[in-house]
Order: structure tokens, then sequence, then C-alpha cells
């Protein structure tokens, strides 16, 4: 595309040609109308000479003492005697005025009526065309006619001449004219391309905001500085409108990219425009693959992960089609099933659709959890319960037992009384921690209460060694004391019940950095397998059944346990070998005074 400037210039040379080519007819008219003019007064000057004559032969004497000094050919004619008088011939010749001349030489002819005559024509003497200029005068009441001869070819000459000449000095204008205009058009359109240049990025779709236009060698109040100092600022308003846009997009992203659910938006042709990370993990797909495609065109690591994808691109369509929104469920997986919630709605203004994926896993486990607690604590309540209502019937039934048989029955009531009291006091335990208030919450001592928890061990279980070893001076958290402490205090029961007798329990405090503390409390007992490793906080879930029972143990000490953590904000973890004991760690947020 020709630049501004480039226009001007190919604008000035084709007017200089067409200018040309116009002027040349012009040019040969005008040296044409010059020689004649010339002609005209080289033969009036002499028609002056010849009018101080009286007679023929003394304006003869005049043209013969000035014949050397023509350049042309000069005869005089007398009209009434039918004769001429040629000062170029070979002498001075005489012959009548005959029609015939008259119409060779027309302009003797015009000369003859209107005074004045021109044309041009062959010369028989010299033998090339002349271009002839007659003028009529009168000599003492008798007319008389003077013509010039001049060859036409020195006119031509002279024409080319004039013409080549003209054409340098029109080219040399020419070029001055198109260096002055260059020199000029580009001083006045330097502020309009540093305008161009100033809003080309964003023309082009550049990231980048539109630059502060300066404009130099312009004066202050002139159009350009107007113009200019207008887009600076437009430019400065919409570069606070896109800084707008892109903080409420970033904001927004930031916000999507929050959420724990997967949302993905679509276009009205079903393509991916936006998509969060927590989307992506759910299709198992990449961000970029993702973007500008659809669902269904998409291929995933695993097969039902791409059944999920078609399956999303079926709700999105139903959107896009009936502009109401959709509500599916999809699982997948038979033991640990996954369950996710596929929302689809339309956006406003039939811009396009949006896609929610909630996780509804936790929530159905969370279900499973409590139809699971109710079966167990069922299980759990009704044991006890038949025991005491089979020994309560035999004690009905025969009214004359033995004494020592009613000692062993009423012995069996009591201590299941004691293992369903003890389930109760646990459930409401559970109950209560869930529903523990943050303003219970104090600056505890860590070491303390696990002093306190040794005192209490050791009189229950005197054989026990226990060993303490503080790698802090300030173990400091912010937590409920008495829950703390029944957690710890599960926790060595445990250790000291699953371990062959004299139990041997190692607890050890120290702070893992500024804002840790954490506790473990290490046996030397029988340990846990490793596939009941993931379960041993589940509510109810025994390792060993039969020796649970035996020693009344329901299921909910671990559960106990890792409630309360949760609710102090720390977590626990285990570490064990079947054989070699097992390694309770909690850490716990710390408390710097």
């Amino acid at each position: 595309m020709l630049s501004f400037r480039k226009k001007i210039l190919l604008s000035d040379i084709l007017l200089f040609l067409i200018f040309i080519a116009l002027l040349f007819p012009f040019v040969e008219k005008t040296v044409s109308n010059i020689m004649r003019k010339s002609l005209e007064d080289q033969a009036t000057h002499l028609i002056i000479q010849l009018m101080k004559e009286k007679d023929v032969p003394g304006m003869i004497g005049i043209l013969e003492e000035e014949r050397n000094t023509f350049f042309h050919q000069v005869t005089l004619i007398d009209p009434e005697e039918k004769k001429y008088y040629n000062t170029h011939g070979a002498q001075i010749a005489e012959m009548p005025l005959t029609d015939e001349y008259e119409g060779h030489h027309p302009e003797i002819h015009e000369a003859l009526q209107y005074g004045r005559g021109y044309s041009e024509g062959y010369s028989d003497y010299f033998k090339e065309t002349f271009t002839y200029v007659a003028i009529r005068f009168t000599v003492e009441g008798n007319p008389y006619i003077l013509r010039i001869g001049f060859p036409y070819h020195e006119i031509r000459s002279l024409t080319t001449d004039f013409e080549i000449g003209f054409i340098l000095l029109g080219s040399f204008i020419l070029l001055l004219y198109s260096l002055m205009t260059w020199a000029i058009i580009h001083r006045l359109s330097r502020p309009i391309q540093q305008i161009i240049d100033a809003i080309l990025p964003y023309q082009e779709g550049r990231e980048e905001f539109l630059r502060k236009i300066v404009l130099h060698q312009t004066i202050p109040s002139d159009e350009f500085s107007k113009l200019a100092y207008t887009l600076n600022s437009l430019s400065e308003k919409i570069q606070r409108q896109i800084e707008n846009l892109t903080r409420q997009r970033k904001e927004t992203e930031d916000i999507l990219e929050s959420l724990s659910e997967g949302v993905v938006a679509f276009d009205t042709s079903a393509k991916v425009t936006f998509a969060n990370q927590v989307s992506c993990r759910m299709l198992g797909v990449h961000h970029d693959v993702m973007m500008g495609r659809m669902l269904n065109e998409i291929k995933s690591r695993a097969p039902f992960l791409e059944s999920l994808a078609k399956k999303c691109h079926e709700n999105v369509l139903q959107a896009l089609q009936t502009s109401e929104t959709t509500v599916q469920t999809w699982t997948q997986g038979e033991g640990s099933r996954v369950y996710l919630d596929l929302i689809s709605a339309p956006l406003a203004h039939q811009s396009g659709a949006i896609l929610v994926l909630q996780d509804k896993t936790s929530d159905y486990k969370i279900v499973e959890m409590g139809k699971d607690f109710i079966a167990n604590a069922s299980h759990e309540l009704r044991t006890p319960i038949t025991i005491i209502r089979g020994f309560a019937e035999t004690l009905q039934d025969i009214p004359d037992i033995s004494q020592q048989m009613m000692h062993e029955i009423t012995e069996k009531i009591v201590r299941t009384c004691g293992r369903l009291d003890k389930l109760v006091k646990s459930l409401l335990t559970l109950a209560d921690i869930e529903n523990l208030s943050e303003e219970r919450f104090r600056t505890c001592d860590l070491s303390v209460i696990v002093e306190n928890c040794k005192h209490i061990l050791l009189a229950a279980h005197p054989e026990v060694r226990m060993d303490i070893e503080k790698k802090t001076q300030k173990p400091y958290v912010i937590a409920d004391g008495d829950l703390l402490d029944l957690a710890i205090m599960n926790l060595l029961e445990n250790a000291v019940k699953y371990s062959p007798a004299p139990a041997y329990v190692a607890v050890t405090i120290e702070k893992m950095d500024e804002k840790t503390v954490r506790l473990s409390i290490q046996d030397k007992g029988i340990g846990i397998p490793e596939k009941d490793l993931p379960h041993i906080f589940d509510r109810f879930y025994t390792v060993d059944k039969a020796r649970s029972r035996k020693s009344g143990g329901a299921g909910l000490g671990l559960s106990i346990v890792k409630t309360i953590i949760d609710k102090h904000k720390g977590t626990i973890r285990v570490i064990s070998q079947p054989g070699e004991g097992s390694c309770f760690m909690i850490s716990l947020p710390s408390k710097n005074l």
C-alpha cells in the first residue's frame, strides 16, 4: 500500500506528464506565432525605409543595399503592374502577377485583401518549405506588397530547441517542486505518522496499551496538537477501561479458580472458552487441550473420563437448545464410587452456556457413613441389650436359681451395662466434639497435659514404662485442655492395650517450626496391618474384632482422637509395622509467647 507521500510524488509526475503532453502543441503554436511576429516586425521595419522612396527603382535600390544582411527571402511586388522583385534570385526577376501565382502563394492574396497574409509553402528556388509573411503598403498612392520568407526547418529547429529546453527546465522545476513538496509533506505528515505509530499496536490487537502521543516540531495550538491531545485523552480512558476489565477478569478467574467445583464456559457452538483447573482435573485433560474445542472431541487418559466428557457435552447442548438449566448425576466405579453433579445453564442473551461439575462423593460418603454409623451403633447397642435381656429372662424363668449362678449372671449383667455405658459416653463425646465452640480454647502447655496423662496411666497400670522427651521448652498450643487430654489418653491406653506386658511407651514433644508443635507416641506393641491403616480412624472400625470385644472396645477411640485433632486444626498420622509397634504423630498449631 502506497504511503501518502508516495501518492503525492506519483501524482506530481503524472500531472507533469499530462502537462507536457498538452503543452507540446501549445509550444509549437507559440513558436510559430513568435516567428510570424518577428517576420512581420522585420517587414514593417523595411517598409518604413521603403516608404522613404517615391518609386520602385528607389525601393529596389534600398533592398539591394540591404541584401547582404538578409537571412531570409525578401520579395517586393507591384500589384498594379503585375510584376515582382525578388532579392534572393539569380537576378531581379520580373514576371506577371498571375492568378496562378496568387494561388501558389495565398499570403499575397490575403495581403491584397486584408493588408497582411501568412502561409507555408514550398520554394522551387530553394527546394525547401518556407514560411511567408506578406504586408501591403502604399507609396505615392500606389499599393505595394512586401513579402518575407523564412526557411521552415529553421522554425522547426527552433521549436525543437525550445521544446527540449522547456522539458529540461520543466524537469528541473518538477524535481525541485517534488523535493520541496516531499519536504513540506514530510514535515506536515510527521505528526500524523507519530499518531499512527502510537495507535497501530492497538489496531493490530497487540497485548499492550496505547502509548502517549508526543508530537515534535508542531505549534502547540495547531490542529495536530489538538488531535494528539484528543487521542491521548481517549487513550487514557481506553487504558483505564482495559485495566478495569483486566482486573475484573482476573478477579473473576481467581474466584472461579478458588472454587471447589469445576467450571467450564462455552460459546454458542459449544466450544470451550474458559475452564478452571478443577474442571481440568475432573476431566483428566490439560487446560490448553480443552480451550477452543468441544468436549466430545477431547481424548482423556481413561475411558470413563471420555464418557464423562461426552455426557457433559450432551448436557451443554441440551442447555443451549432448550435455554433451560439441566442437572444430572454421573457415577463411576464399583467399590470406591465417584459421584458428580453436572449442572448446565444457558448464559444471558443466548451468548453461550456454563457447566458446573460438583463432586458429591464426600456428601454421598457422609450419607453412607451415617448409614454405617447407625447400623454399627445399632449393632453395638443391640448386643449388650440382648445379653442383658437374656440374663434377665434367665433369672425370670428360673426362680430357684443357685446363689453362685445368681452371682455369675448379675456380674455379667453389670459388666455388660458398663460396656453399654462406655459406648453411650463415647457417642455423646463424639456429638459434643462435633459441636465444639472455639470459645473453649485456651493457651495450654502441651508438656503439662502429657504429664497429667502419664500420672493417670501409671495409676491404672503401674507396670507400664513411659518416657517423655521434651525437645522444646515452650510447647504452647491453643486448645481445649480436657479434649486434648482425652485424645492423648486414648492413644496411651491403646498403646498399653495392644502391647505385651510390661508395655513400653515413648512420648516426644518437639517444635517443627515457628508454627507447628508435634507430639509423637511410640509403642512396641503388635502393630497394625498395612491394609487396615487407611481405616483405623473410621467410626466402629476395629482391627481385631475379637480382641476389641474382649476388651470392651467399640471402635470409637481413634475416631474420637481424629475428630478432636481436626477440631484443633491439627493433623494426625500413623506409622506402623506388624510385630514392631506403632507411632502416632500429632501436629498442632503452636502459640508463641
